[in-house]
């Protein structure tokens, strides 16, 4: 297959995400990537998703080394892991490969490789000496970015609720404005920047922020939808 027919089928599959810094930066590139090396027969995406799982957990290494220079690298190799992982549904979908093991794994290391970070990046600001800050600020990222996954699920099973749709619409503004929704895809470019200013605490301080706000909204929206539901 040519590089243009190949180019023209992978629109016809691709399916765009919500997450502003994917949609702007991570699924160009890997459409740009996957344009050149999807027919190759070693590149496979269950082998996609274990390249970004292994790839995160790369930069989690790095980032509880010492030098300023490893923490550099820790953020441009979590930029990459984030655009492989963009790659494997994109390719799956290309293939017409997609298979619930595949799926099960894609979510498994979306879950467990994400607070592998938040754990490097609680020691790396714990470094030279522990301190009380890292701690706290560590263990309520974790709690947080897997709370509201939960409560989603929870409130669609129990009281079938939707959750709050925040900046849901297809306009240009509301788009761009889901950079505020602070989503999967902006907590790697969050970190990646913390990286590069060698502040780890910094990071965790955004994302405990940013997350409780919206777990706040969620729990918020979800308690009173199930309120309204029953008095009905």
């Amino acid at each position: 297959m040519s590089y243009g027919e190949r180019k023209a089928r992978l629109r016809t599959t691709f399916q765009p995400r919500e997450e502003w810094w994917s949609r702007v930066f991570a699924s160009p590139v890997a459409q740009l990537i996957l344009s050149m090396v999807a027919d190759w027969r070693c590149v496979t995406p269950n082998r996609l998703t274990i390249l970004s799982f292994g790839l995160t957990v790369l930069s989690g290494m790095w980032i509880l080394a010492s030098d300023r220079a490893d923490l550099i690298v820790a953020g441009v190799v979590l930029q990459i892991a984030y655009i492989v992982d963009c790659m494997d549904g994109q390719l799956a979908r290309y293939r017409g490969v997609s298979s619930p093991l595949g799926s099960l794994l894609d979510k498994w290391s979306d879950f467990v490789k994400f607070p592998f970070i938040i754990v490097a990046l609680t020691v790396k600001a714990s470094d030279p000496q522990p301190a009380t800050a890292p701690m706290v600020f560590g263990l309520m990222a974790i709690f947080l970015i897997g709370y509201e996954p939960y409560l989603r699920f929870i409130a669609s099973k129990e009281c079938s609720v939707k959750p709050l749709n925040m900046l849901g619409g297809p306009g240009f503004f509301q788009r761009n404005l889901r950079f505020f929704l602070f989503d999967e895809a902006q907590w790697y470019l969050i970190v990646s920047i913390c990286l590069f200013l060698d502040e780890a605490l910094m990071s965790l301080m955004i994302i405990v922020a940013t997350q409780g706000s919206r777990a706040l909204l969620q729990t918020g929206w979800v308690f009173w939808s199930a309120t309204h539901a029953e008095s009905r």
